[in-house]
């Protein structure tokens, strides 16, 4: 069966947020909650080449205090053009569910379960907060036109987070002032992600 992704009309999207060609825009929980409330399971294949939808992608970085888990993907990635690229997030397309009761919570469902898949919390580590920062939009590369980011930061107690699929990736705990050195390397989202909300 063909998969099916959340979308929204680019043209309404620009009515509700201020467009902005590559970058963050910052937006509110009402905002938010109007594009997933409104937006339309379509399928993915038919998605990826047309400019007159966005694609949502909730797309999370992980804190504790002021260090950020940074992810370095490997080759073992299916994605080819992520190999050896960091990333502070991730995150993944939002298909349909049997028991979505209200969108906003399904968001932060679909986040978990993004969450979970790419890492464990162990040792009493707890998420303690889980916060909208604003939206990711990037039209200057190809992949980006059809797709939109949900930025979210979890906020969690300490830093025993660990990798689950240690031959895709690999990940290290790195205060905010040293993350400027990695940034040559860092794929687009994490670099709009670095720019404009972390420095």
């Amino acid at each position: 069966m063909e998969e099916l992704v959340l979308a929204f009309p680019t043209d309404e999207l620009w009515k509700l947020i201020t467009y902005k060609k590559k970058g963050l825009i910052k937006g509110n929980s009402e905002v938010l909650k109007r594009i997933v409330q409104n937006g339309l399971f379509l399928k993915r294949s038919e998605l990826e080449e047309d400019p007159s939808f966005k694609q949502i992608i909730p797309y999370a970085i992980i804190s504790n205090k002021e260090s950020f888990l940074l992810f370095r993907r490997t080759s073992g990635q299916t994605e080819k053009r992520l190999h050896n690229k960091f990333s502070l997030g991730f995150g993944g397309h939002m298909n349909p569910d049997d028991s979505m009761g209200s969108r906003e919570q399904y968001l932060i469902d679909e986040l978990k379960r993004e969450l979970f898949e790419e890492v464990r919390l162990l040792n009493r580590c707890l998420i303690e907060d889980i916060e909208f920062i604003g939206f990711i939009n990037d039209d200057t590369i190809p992949v980006g036109r059809f797709h939109i980011g949900l930025l979210y930061n979890i906020q969690v107690s300490n830093k025993e987070v660990y990798i689950n699929e240690t031959h895709k990736m690999t990940a290290d705990w790195v205060d905010k002032p040293d993350l400027a050195r990695f940034y040559a390397g860092m794929e687009t989202w994490t670099k709009i992600a670095f720019d404009f909300y972390i420095k």
